[in-house]
Protein backbone atom coordinates (compact mmCIF):
# COMPACT_ATOMS: atom_id res chain seq x y z
CA UNK A 1 0.00 0.00 0.00
CA UNK A 2 1.29 3.32 -1.16
CA UNK A 3 2.24 5.81 1.79
CA UNK A 4 0.32 8.51 1.75
CA UNK A 5 2.71 11.94 1.03
CA UNK A 6 -0.05 14.66 2.29
CA UNK A 7 -2.99 14.63 3.60
CA UNK A 8 -5.61 18.07 3.66
CA UNK A 9 -8.81 17.52 5.04
CA UNK A 10 -11.48 20.27 4.70
CA UNK A 11 -8.91 23.41 4.39
CA UNK A 12 -10.21 27.16 4.65
CA UNK A 13 -8.19 29.91 4.34
CA UNK A 14 -10.17 33.54 4.03
CA UNK A 15 -9.08 37.00 3.95
CA UNK A 16 -10.29 40.24 5.47
CA UNK A 17 -10.78 42.94 3.13
CA UNK A 18 -8.85 46.32 3.92
CA UNK A 19 -11.29 49.16 3.52
CA UNK A 20 -10.35 53.03 3.37
CA UNK A 21 -9.67 54.92 6.58
CA UNK A 22 -13.19 56.28 6.42
CA UNK A 23 -14.42 53.53 5.87
CA UNK A 24 -13.15 51.45 9.20
CA UNK A 25 -14.45 54.75 11.64
CA UNK A 26 -17.82 54.15 10.20
CA UNK A 27 -17.63 50.00 10.21
CA UNK A 28 -16.64 49.94 13.62
CA UNK A 29 -19.64 48.19 14.40
CA UNK A 30 -20.12 46.03 11.67
CA UNK A 31 -18.87 42.48 10.21
CA UNK A 32 -15.77 42.44 8.61
CA UNK A 33 -15.87 41.82 4.71
CA UNK A 34 -14.01 38.65 4.28
CA UNK A 35 -13.27 36.61 0.83
CA UNK A 36 -12.61 32.85 1.47
CA UNK A 37 -9.96 31.77 -0.93
CA UNK A 38 -10.34 28.39 0.07
CA UNK A 39 -13.52 26.91 1.36
CA UNK A 40 -12.92 23.01 2.69
CA UNK A 41 -10.35 21.37 0.39
CA UNK A 42 -9.32 17.97 1.01
CA UNK A 43 -6.94 16.10 -0.88
CA UNK A 44 -4.65 12.82 -0.54
CA UNK A 45 -1.10 12.18 -2.46
CA UNK A 46 0.19 9.22 -2.50
CA UNK A 47 3.48 8.05 -2.95
CA UNK A 48 4.73 8.14 -6.31
CA UNK A 49 2.34 10.23 -7.61
CA UNK A 50 1.98 13.75 -9.18
CA UNK A 51 -1.11 15.94 -8.36
CA UNK A 52 -2.38 18.74 -10.92
CA UNK A 53 -3.73 21.26 -9.58
CA UNK A 54 -6.07 22.99 -12.54
CA UNK A 55 -8.43 26.14 -11.86
CA UNK A 56 -8.50 30.06 -13.35
CA UNK A 57 -6.98 32.86 -11.99
CA UNK A 58 -8.19 34.19 -8.60
CA UNK A 59 -8.96 30.13 -7.85
CA UNK A 60 -7.03 29.43 -5.13
CA UNK A 61 -4.04 27.65 -6.22
CA UNK A 62 -1.15 29.62 -5.07
CA UNK A 63 -3.19 29.81 -1.90
CA UNK A 64 -3.35 26.60 -1.41
CA UNK A 65 0.32 25.28 -2.56
CA UNK A 66 1.59 28.11 0.55
CA UNK A 67 0.17 26.47 2.46
CA UNK A 68 0.94 22.84 1.36
CA UNK A 69 4.67 24.39 1.90
CA UNK A 70 4.01 26.03 5.23
CA UNK A 71 4.34 29.62 3.88
CA UNK A 72 0.38 30.31 5.16
CA UNK A 73 -1.75 29.04 8.01
CA UNK A 74 -5.16 27.72 6.79
CA UNK A 75 -7.78 29.08 9.18
CA UNK A 76 -9.21 25.51 9.83
CA UNK A 77 -9.07 21.69 8.60
CA UNK A 78 -5.73 20.30 9.40
CA UNK A 79 -2.58 19.15 6.77
CA UNK A 80 -0.49 16.21 7.48
CA UNK A 81 3.05 15.19 5.79
CA UNK A 82 3.71 11.78 5.87
CA UNK A 83 1.55 11.13 8.65
CA UNK A 84 2.43 14.26 10.69
CA UNK A 85 0.78 17.55 11.28
CA UNK A 86 2.70 20.87 9.39
CA UNK A 87 3.44 23.09 12.37
CA UNK A 88 5.74 26.46 13.37
CA UNK A 89 8.33 24.23 14.35
CA UNK A 90 7.79 20.97 12.25
CA UNK A 91 11.30 20.67 10.29
CA UNK A 92 9.47 18.74 8.39
CA UNK A 93 9.90 22.04 5.58
CA UNK A 94 13.11 20.48 4.61
CA UNK A 95 11.29 17.85 2.55
CA UNK A 96 9.64 20.23 0.20
CA UNK A 97 11.01 21.83 -2.48
CA UNK A 98 8.93 24.83 -3.74
CA UNK A 99 8.93 26.91 -6.81
CA UNK A 100 6.74 30.11 -6.40
CA UNK A 101 4.61 31.65 -9.49
CA UNK A 102 6.42 34.80 -8.93
CA UNK A 103 9.35 34.19 -7.15
CA UNK A 104 11.20 37.21 -5.45
CA UNK A 105 13.41 35.85 -2.54
CA UNK A 106 16.75 35.60 -4.74
CA UNK A 107 19.44 38.41 -3.96
CA UNK A 108 20.05 39.91 -7.16
CA UNK A 109 23.41 41.47 -6.23
CA UNK A 110 24.45 38.02 -6.40
CA UNK A 111 25.31 35.90 -9.13
CA UNK A 112 23.02 32.26 -9.53
CA UNK A 113 25.63 30.43 -8.00
CA UNK A 114 26.40 32.16 -4.80
CA UNK A 115 22.52 32.44 -4.47
CA UNK A 116 22.27 28.51 -4.91
CA UNK A 117 25.25 28.37 -2.66
CA UNK A 118 23.12 30.19 -0.14
CA UNK A 119 20.33 28.54 0.30
CA UNK A 120 21.81 25.19 0.23
CA UNK A 121 23.73 26.64 3.08
CA UNK A 122 20.62 27.18 4.78
CA UNK A 123 19.38 23.75 4.64
CA UNK A 124 22.36 23.05 6.28
CA UNK A 125 24.17 21.29 3.17
CA UNK A 126 27.93 21.36 3.50
CA UNK A 127 29.51 23.35 0.56
CA UNK A 128 31.68 20.98 -0.65
CA UNK A 129 27.99 18.78 -1.13
CA UNK A 130 26.18 21.94 -2.26
CA UNK A 131 28.85 22.71 -5.11
CA UNK A 132 28.60 18.80 -6.54
CA UNK A 133 24.47 19.33 -6.35
CA UNK A 134 24.71 22.33 -7.87
CA UNK A 135 27.60 21.39 -10.99
CA UNK A 136 24.83 18.25 -11.40
CA UNK A 137 21.82 20.43 -11.80
CA UNK A 138 22.94 23.41 -13.84
CA UNK A 139 23.17 21.38 -17.14
CA UNK A 140 20.04 20.24 -16.99
CA UNK A 141 18.69 24.11 -17.94
CA UNK A 142 21.99 24.56 -19.42
CA UNK A 143 23.15 27.63 -16.62
CA UNK A 144 26.70 26.93 -16.64
CA UNK A 145 27.67 30.01 -18.34
CA UNK A 146 24.68 32.23 -16.71
CA UNK A 147 25.38 31.04 -12.98
CA UNK A 148 28.47 33.80 -13.17
CA UNK A 149 26.20 36.52 -13.88
CA UNK A 150 24.17 38.95 -11.82
CA UNK A 151 20.73 37.39 -10.74
CA UNK A 152 19.18 40.68 -11.37
CA UNK A 153 20.78 40.53 -15.33
CA UNK A 154 18.83 37.69 -15.76
CA UNK A 155 15.55 37.19 -18.11
CA UNK A 156 12.42 35.86 -16.44
CA UNK A 157 12.58 32.34 -17.82
CA UNK A 158 16.27 32.01 -16.79
CA UNK A 159 15.14 33.20 -13.03
CA UNK A 160 12.57 30.10 -13.14
CA UNK A 161 15.28 27.77 -13.94
CA UNK A 162 17.43 28.99 -11.07
CA UNK A 163 13.86 28.70 -8.97
CA UNK A 164 13.61 24.89 -10.19
CA UNK A 165 17.30 24.16 -9.38
CA UNK A 166 16.86 25.76 -5.72
CA UNK A 167 14.00 23.60 -5.44
CA UNK A 168 16.03 20.42 -5.60
CA UNK A 169 19.27 21.42 -4.51
CA UNK A 170 18.54 19.45 -0.62
CA UNK A 171 16.63 16.44 -2.47
CA UNK A 172 13.14 17.15 -1.18
CA UNK A 173 9.99 14.34 -0.71
CA UNK A 174 7.94 16.79 -1.68
CA UNK A 175 7.73 19.32 -4.94
CA UNK A 176 5.50 21.45 -5.07
CA UNK A 177 5.50 23.39 -8.31
CA UNK A 178 3.16 26.75 -9.11
CA UNK A 179 3.38 27.38 -13.05
CA UNK A 180 6.75 25.69 -12.88
CA UNK A 181 6.97 25.97 -17.21
CA UNK A 182 5.94 30.10 -17.24
CA UNK A 183 8.03 31.94 -19.62
CA UNK A 184 10.38 28.62 -20.26
CA UNK A 185 11.08 27.87 -24.26
CA UNK A 186 9.80 24.67 -25.78
CA UNK A 187 12.87 22.39 -24.99
CA UNK A 188 13.01 23.84 -21.21
CA UNK A 189 9.65 23.14 -20.82
CA UNK A 190 9.63 19.38 -21.74
CA UNK A 191 13.02 18.84 -19.85
CA UNK A 192 11.10 20.15 -16.75
CA UNK A 193 8.24 17.71 -17.24
CA UNK A 194 10.92 14.47 -17.60
CA UNK A 195 12.79 15.71 -14.85
CA UNK A 196 9.57 15.96 -12.05
CA UNK A 197 8.27 12.85 -13.54
CA UNK A 198 11.77 10.77 -13.50
CA UNK A 199 12.14 12.38 -9.66
CA UNK A 200 9.00 11.24 -8.12
CA UNK A 201 9.25 7.95 -9.99
CA UNK A 202 12.45 7.07 -8.92
CA UNK A 203 13.13 8.86 -5.56
CA UNK A 204 11.31 6.94 -2.46
CA UNK A 205 8.34 8.01 -0.34
CA UNK A 206 8.02 11.28 -2.79
CA UNK A 207 5.02 13.34 -4.68
CA UNK A 208 4.53 16.38 -6.67
CA UNK A 209 2.16 18.93 -7.11
CA UNK A 210 2.07 20.77 -10.24
CA UNK A 211 -0.34 24.10 -10.37
CA UNK A 212 -1.26 25.12 -13.85
CA UNK A 213 -3.86 26.73 -16.15
CA UNK A 214 -2.84 24.31 -19.25
CA UNK A 215 -5.20 21.87 -19.24
CA UNK A 216 -2.70 19.90 -22.18
CA UNK A 217 0.68 19.84 -18.67
CA UNK A 218 -1.68 17.88 -17.05
CA UNK A 219 -2.69 15.63 -19.43
CA UNK A 220 1.10 14.83 -20.02
CA UNK A 221 2.53 14.10 -16.49
CA UNK A 222 0.16 14.30 -13.73
CA UNK A 223 -1.68 10.79 -12.50
CA UNK A 224 -4.93 12.79 -10.87
CA UNK A 225 -5.97 16.35 -10.86
CA UNK A 226 -7.74 18.75 -8.52
CA UNK A 227 -9.87 21.04 -10.39
CA UNK A 228 -10.57 24.14 -8.18
CA UNK A 229 -12.78 27.18 -8.58
CA UNK A 230 -13.38 30.32 -6.52
CA UNK A 231 -11.89 28.29 -4.05
CA UNK A 232 -14.03 24.91 -4.12
CA UNK A 233 -13.26 21.83 -5.01
CA UNK A 234 -15.02 21.09 -8.65
CA UNK A 235 -13.63 18.10 -9.57
CA UNK A 236 -10.76 15.34 -7.78
CA UNK A 237 -9.91 11.89 -9.76
CA UNK A 238 -7.77 11.01 -12.63
CA UNK A 239 -6.80 12.61 -15.80
CA UNK A 240 -9.00 9.79 -17.78
CA UNK A 241 -11.80 10.42 -15.86
CA UNK A 242 -11.85 14.08 -16.37
CA UNK A 243 -11.13 13.73 -20.06
CA UNK A 244 -13.51 10.82 -20.12
CA UNK A 245 -16.17 12.50 -17.88
CA UNK A 246 -16.24 10.05 -15.87
CA UNK A 247 -17.48 10.03 -11.86
CA UNK A 248 -16.08 6.99 -10.91
CA UNK A 249 -14.80 5.89 -7.46
CA UNK A 250 -12.29 7.45 -6.35
CA UNK A 251 -13.53 11.18 -7.83
CA UNK A 252 -16.21 13.55 -8.03
CA UNK A 253 -17.49 16.02 -9.67
CA UNK A 254 -19.75 19.20 -7.97
CA UNK A 255 -19.69 21.39 -11.22
CA UNK A 256 -20.61 19.20 -14.72
CA UNK A 257 -20.76 22.30 -17.14
CA UNK A 258 -16.89 23.06 -15.67
CA UNK A 259 -16.08 19.38 -15.83
CA UNK A 260 -17.28 19.52 -19.65
CA UNK A 261 -15.52 22.61 -20.14
CA UNK A 262 -12.58 21.77 -18.84
CA UNK A 263 -12.52 18.08 -21.12
CA UNK A 264 -13.67 19.90 -24.23
CA UNK A 265 -9.78 22.07 -23.49
CA UNK A 266 -7.69 19.08 -22.67
CA UNK A 267 -8.74 17.22 -25.16
CA UNK A 268 -7.98 20.04 -27.61
CA UNK A 269 -5.00 20.55 -26.15
CA UNK A 270 -3.67 16.96 -26.09
CA UNK A 271 -5.19 15.51 -29.66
Amino acid sequence: MALSIIEAQNIEKFFVVDRPLYEQIYALFTARKMIYALNGISLCIKSGEILGIVGPNGAGKTTLLRILAGLLEADSGYLRLFGKELNDGSCLRADIGYVSSDDRSFFWRLTGIQNLEFFAGLYGIRRQVARKRIARLLPLFSLEKKATELFRDYSTGTRKKFSLVRALIHEPRILLLDEATNSLDAPSVQTVKSLVREYVSTKCDCAAVWSTHRLGEIGEICDRVLVISKGFVKFFGSVSDLKGGNNAKDCYITDRSLSEEATRSMNADIC
